[in-house]
């Protein structure tokens, strides 16, 4: 296992259980490490200072006596200047409200529009409301007449 600092929540590590067989014996295996300095702050204050990184590995052949380069494994490690900084909160229940309502008003905004084009559709092709209200048939002059 690869890293560097203490773990906190969500972090990966790139190479944790990668097995890399080396079937070439004249081979250069190059891993190239960005490391980026991360600080994670939870609910109670507590801060972890940790690091993340990212990995770039580059294989390729050397051939004896080409003066290309030794076979072998090597790390080029550069620290990034960015600094990340994660940090846990709780969302109030006045956003939680804010969200139901939001959701319970497009679900009526988006039931209206598809009523209105129904309504709108059955009037083009039928004439009329839908079912029969609003509409005068002939055979319904009703009691007077």
């Amino acid at each position: 296992m690869l890293k560097f600092g203490p773990d906190f929540p969500g972090a990966s590590h790139q190479l944790d259980g990668q097995d890399r067989p080396i079937s070439d014996a004249y081979a250069m295996h190059q891993y190239y490490l960005q490391v980026v300095p991360t600080e994670y702050k939870h609910l109670d204050d507590t801060t972890i200072r940790s690091n993340q990184y990212s990995v770039t590995e580059h294989t390729r052949h050397v051939a004896p006596g080409s003066n290309r380069g030794l076979p072998g494994v090597f790390f080029f490690y550069e620290v990034s200047a960015l600094h990340v900084q994660l940090e846990e909160y709780r969302e109030g229940w006045i956003r939680f409200l804010t969200s139901v309502c939001a959701i319970v008003g497009g679900v009526f905004t988006v039931g209206g529009m598809l009523d209105r084009y129904v309504y709108t559709k059955t009037s083009e092709l039928g004439g009329g409301a839908v079912g029969g209200v609003g509409m005068k048939s002939p055979s319904s002059a009703g009691v007077l007449g």
